[in-house]
């Protein structure tokens, strides 16, 4: 009997993480797209901007993921999400360390468990429906998404983050408590705890044959008393099955057998989930192909001829095509991208789209797709003029010579930047125009000299502008000039800088932020403003 009851517990949790495996390899962010699915739908619910075509991309990851959940309880997070199987190989790896696990007191547990549903409140009110500005670097999700294959450790910049610190605090936390995450802090894990809570597929225990062992109890990875219930009500549940196969009486049961149940259940999300998005790209169309027809009789603002530019996205660069037609950009691809495919395909027809319709990369990222929504967008502002938009001789003669030649070193024309000279000691403050908004600076001039330069604030990713920032005032400080080359990049926030410098000293720059975006609205002139002694 003991051969077979170490059998079958070979045989459910062997399958349980072979699958966590698989699905850690083939789609390690699928907790951030259900996540990102559920706040599409109820922003564009509450914003009346909602519409099956718009949201079927969102819908079908919904649907692939929740009735299963309703109907079946928490297999998602026992057997697909990545993030809890980072936790559950974390905890392996402290058992070996520490023999004796750390107790949390059944109320204190119990108390810190509500706190996922505070975090899920405050993302509800804060950020979704009020739409408070939080970067994408702050989120824990999001820092480990990226590096959850291999292509994200092309760059490392984002280790060195708010939220690369608070990943790093969870796998302490991992380490120390069982599923600390998913007990105490996830969201996702808290609409999933109350979606379960009334679902059909139920362990069931009669007390009534049990012993006085209480094993179920402290093998549960979240840490329910089991030991007090007939049947698992509880929404913490995470159907890891780890109570059934501790029971030495064969007394926890769960019907169907807990592997084939837990197979099932990751089979059917994972077909339900692909055949979601193969459904959801049919709707959209093809991406290859832009949607919107831009009108080229009207002559527009840029230069004409095929450019190429490069932005920074989830993992890594995205490269584009650009093409110039009377003014008008006509024509946007892309040639090639680091980014999943998953989150990439969600950025980029809509990017495309809205930049070609408005004719200006002053657009909203997609929802879920942040980072490569803004490689796309950087690629594009890239290309048309800032640090790549130098047409190659075959585009040059293609366009017969209409593409002009832009310095590649410096995104800003800044030929009528003045040196700075003769400027009376003080503080002076100015701003400039960047990729999202205002750029404002104070500047220090101390024996005719800028001897310091400090951001007070801008409206910027803080992804792009903390790549420009510490160059572009270091160089303005060695130089004593504006007339300084922009940060590879991050060339919008590079100009914003720059132009907030010249414009608290009354200096002459032309930023080209503005005409790449549409806005036609040229540098700052004048004297020196705010000055303070």
């Amino acid at each position: 009997m003991n051969a077979i009851k170490k059998k079958k517990i070979a045989t459910t949790q062997l399958i349980r993480h072979i699958i966590q495996l698989v699905a850690f390899i083939l789609f390690p962010g699928l907790f951030i797209s259900t996540f990102a699915a559920i706040r599409d739908v109820y922003t564009a619910l509450i914003n009346g901007s909602f519409s099956l075509s718009a949201q079927a991309g969102s819908l079908l990851v919904l649907l692939a993921v929740f009735p299963i959940t309703i109907l079946w309880g928490r297999f998602f997070c026992g057997f697909l999400c990545s993030f809890g199987a980072m936790g559950d190989l974390l905890w392996a790896f402290s058992r070996k360390i520490f023999k004796k696990p750390l107790k949390v007191n059944a109320k204190v547990d119990g108390g810190l468990k509500l706190l996922k549903y505070l975090i899920l409140v405050l993302i509800v009110i804060c950020i979704w429906t009020l739409a408070v500005p939080v970067s994408s670097t702050m989120n824990p999700w999001t820092i480990f998404g990226m590096y959850a294959s291999l292509s994200g450790w092309s760059s490392t910049n984002y280790l060195f983050t708010f939220g690369a610190l608070l990943l790093l605090l969870i796998m302490i936390g991992s380490v120390l408590i069982e599923r600390f995450f998913c007990r105490y802090l996830c969201p996702l894990g808290a609409v999933f705890a109350l979606t379960s809570k009334f679902r059909l597929f139920r362990i069931k225990k009669p007390r009534e044959k049990c012993g006085n062992c209480r094993l179920c109890t402290w093998k549960c990875s979240m840490g329910i008393n089991l030991d007090r219930q007939d049947v698992i009500t509880s929404g913490e549940c995470i159907d890891c099955f780890a109570c059934t196969d501790i029971c030495p009486r064969k007394n926890a049961k769960a019907v169907p057998d807990p592997a084939v149940a837990g197979t099932m259940a990751a089979f059917s999300m994972t077909g339900l989930y692909y055949a979601g998005n193969l459904l959801s790209k049919n709707l959209s169309g093809s991406t290859e192909t832009p949607t919107t027809i831009v009108d080229t009789s009207t002559a527009g603002n840029y230069q004409d001829g095929v450019y190429t530019g490069t932005g920074t996205g989830f993992k890594g660069s995205t490269t584009v095509q650009v093409t110039v037609e009377n003014g008008n950009i006509s024509d946007i691809t892309v040639l090639s991208t680091g980014d999943d495919e998953e989150f990439f395909s969600r950025a980029k027809s809509t990017i495309i789209n809205e930049i070609l319709s408005k004719q200006s990369t002053q657009v909203d990222t997609v929802s879920g797709a942040t980072f490569s929504s803004n490689g796309i967008i950087e690629a594009v502002a890239n290309a048309l003029g800032t640090t790549d938009g130098t047409a190659s001789s075959s585009q040059q003669s293609a366009s017969q010579g209409s593409a002009e030649t832009q310095d590649e070193t410096s995104g800003s024309s800044s030929s009528g930047s003045e040196e700075i000279s003769s400027l009376k000691d003080g503080v002076y403050s100015g701003t400039g125009t960047g990729f999202r908004g205002e750029t404002t600076v104070s500047v220090t001039v101390a024996n005719g000299q800028i001897t310091d330069i400090t951001v007070d604030s801008y409206a910027d990713d803080e992804q792009f502008f903390s790549r420009a920032e510490n160059d572009v005032i270091a160089s303005i400080i060695n130089q004593q000039s504006v007339n300084v080359d922009t940060v590879t990049g991050a060339t919008f926030s590079s100009n914003g800088i720059i132009e907030a410098v010249a414009n608290a000293l009354g200096l002459s720059f032309e930023n080209t932020n503005s005409a790449a975006n549409g806005q036609g609205q040229g540098g700052f002139h004048g004297g020196p403003r705010d000055h303070q002694s």
